[in-house]
């Protein structure tokens, strides 16, 4: 795509992108129906099959447009998807592990390692990084900030030992998705734009739903500490 302004045009593979995003809407939206009917944060074990599914089609979608900032995401968030779906299929009252399992971050920067080496030569190879470097910082910042929510996310879940979604995850979400979108305008690309548009919504309300949740929570131990102290 050229010339000045922003300028749109459908691509046959933009529509593996779109299904790519529209999955991860789903995916959030599933979510936060669930929640809504807990009346606290849940996270359903589809949401990690999704998850998944939608990164596979991302990694397609972003090599074809040889785009580094959002392939290097989908990587290294996959490894993270899979860890998570393992966790959500084990029984709630198995035994926790001693220390969190190091591999899928690994693994995710064994990736990045991999493409971004890939990409040194006249070429270069997967990916580009021959644009603006404010912009470019910008992206991976934004992607940096969306990525880091499942790494806040898988550390807490292994502390824990089951996966959950801790307050912080929908804080770095809401960060991650402005300057994802800014970064997604700059580079023309409309299928990044309507995800990352998008996904403040649910995670905004996520926010509401678990400041009810504790504040709920505080409200029945504060009631029964007065009821003992009678």
């Amino acid at each position: 795509m050229t010339g000045a302004g922003l300028v749109l045009a459908w691509q046959t593979w933009d529509t593996l992108g779109l299904a790519g995003q529209a999955i991860f809407t789903w995916r959030i939206v599933e979510q936060w129906v669930a929640s809504e009917r807990a009346k606290r944060t849940v996270i359903p074990p589809r949401f990690w099959v999704w998850s998944l599914l939608g990164s596979a089609l991302l990694v397609v979608y972003a090599a074809h447009r040889r785009e580094p900032v959002f392939l290097l995401s989908a990587l290294i968030n996959g490894s993270l998807y899979a860890r998570n779906l393992w966790m959500s299929s084990r029984p709630v009252d198995a035994p926790r592990a001693g220390r969190p399992a190091l591999w899928p971050i690994g693994l995710g920067l064994l990736l990045f390692a991999g493409v971004t080496i890939e990409a040194v030569g006249p070429d270069n190879g997967l990916v580009r990084y021959d644009y603006a470097l404010p912009w470019l910082v910008a992206g991976f910042l934004g992607q940096a900030l969306w990525s880091g929510r499942f790494v806040v996310q898988w550390w807490t879940s292994e502390r824990l030992g089951r996966s959950v979604l801790p307050p912080a995850f929908f804080w770095m979400g809401l960060a991650g998705s402005v300057l994802s979108f800014a970064y997604a305008v700059f580079r023309r690309d409309w299928v990044n734009m309507l995800a990352y548009g998008l996904s403040p919504i649910p995670y905004a309300r996520n926010l509401v739903i678990h400041a009810r949740h504790e504040a709920a929570r505080r409200e029945r131990a504060a009631r029964h500490g007065e009821a003992d102290a009678t």
